[in-house]
């Protein structure tokens, strides 16, 4: 048998066997009304605290990763069809993308597909598109600029909140993002649910605020909570496949195609790092277990721990390369590394 059947067939007894639900889990419903009332809960001390100016900063940093962590752990799952058996749970769970100012329609085919399926793959995964601000594989026209990435990275990620507006108003309005990615139409449905979560982000971050805060104090809020928004997704996303281990194989033949299987290629673009850390582990939504992710993106990341040494086990058998990193810091160092090296204009990765 293949790789991924083994794969396949290794977990689905691990799962019987440990009666395990891939889905509907009740530690995941449980941890759903802890982040959101994490979220609201420190959003009402801001508006109705009377907190003097400093620890209201500190509160929309507070904010900031709040939002972050119901991407990872609510959005991210059920988007994938990870969080419930059921459909209409998953996109009801799914419209918390909202939440955080982005479309839930335009995710869904940006990270599902682009992504998922194209992992590490220059010009379609657009996990890897930049605006031209970095460069993020081997395979990218190199720019003057890029030699100090590493060191502008941290404000480069800090407007990725940002960058989901640019990008869904875009492709709202012309159907793509860029030259290379065009995204379906979008239904009556899908234009009015844009419209309201957008509409819904405006009163959470402007409106309201300016009932008890004067103008520019809103404005530095709203930024300051996007910005960590932006720099704490990116913090996991980014550290999962730029990183020196990972492949970013080109396709080749005609028709082109990827030398490699499916799961394969996602093990080898794919990295783990700190799967010890419990915090991270929970804070996280299980994106440290990014290969377990990719290979299985509809069972619910709390079991990826449990899952991780089974594919460990199965790539050892195959030969297939599997990489962890052991905490959260030796892989953001590797990461900042790895965009140091893609700086420079005559480095290309020796698997890319």
């Amino acid at each position: 048998m293949g790789f991924r059947k083994v794969l396949n067939q290794r977990i689905d007894d691990f799962m019987k066997t440990q009666n395990l639900p891939a889905r509907d889990v009740p530690a995941m419903y449980l941890k759903t009304g802890i982040i959101l009332l994490w979220w609201l809960s420190t959003y009402l001390i801001i508006i109705l605290g009377g907190l003097p100016m400093w620890a209201n900063v500190l509160l929309c940093i507070v904010l900031g990763w709040a939002y972050a962590g119901v991407g990872f752990c609510i959005m991210h799952d059920a988007i994938h069809g990870g969080y419930s058996k059921h459909a209409n749970i998953n996109k009801l769970f799914g419209l918390t993308m909202e939440m955080l100012g982005s479309s839930s329609f335009i995710w869904r085919q940006k990270h599902n597909v682009w992504h998922h399926t194209y992992t590490n793959i220059s010009g379609l995964d657009e996990d890897l598109e930049t605006n031209g601000l970095l460069r993020m594989t081997p395979h990218e026209p190199w720019k003057p600029m890029f030699r100090f990435q590493h060191i502008y990275v941290p404000f480069v990620y800090s407007l990725t909140g940002f960058s989901f507006f640019w990008r869904d108003f875009r492709v709202y309005f012309t159907g793509k993002s860029d030259d290379h990615h065009a995204y379906p139409k979008m239904n009556f449905n899908d234009k009015i649910i844009f419209w309201a979560g957008k509409l819904f982000f405006a009163m959470v971050l402007l409106v309201i605020p300016m009932f008890f805060f004067v103008w520019w104090q809103v404005l530095l809020g709203m930024i300051l909570t996007l910005m960590t928004v932006g720099v704490t997704l990116a913090a996991i996303f980014q550290l999962a496949h730029v990183m020196e281990p990972a492949e970013f194989p080109e396709p080749v033949g005609d028709p082109l195609h990827i030398e490699n299987e499916w799961a394969i290629h996602q093990v080898e673009t794919t990295v783990n790092f700190a799967p010890k850390n419990h915090l991270l582990n929970w804070y996280a939504g299980g994106l440290n277990f990014q290969i377990e992710h990719h290979l299985f993106p509809h069972i619910c990341h709390v079991h990826y721990p449990k899952l991780s040494p089974i594919v460990q086990q199965v790539c050892a058998e195959f030969g297939v390369s599997y990489y962890s990193y052991p905490t959260y810091f030796s892989a953001l160092i590797d990461h900042l590394r790895s965009l140091k090296h893609l700086g420079n204009r005559q480095f290309s990765m020796a698997n890319g």
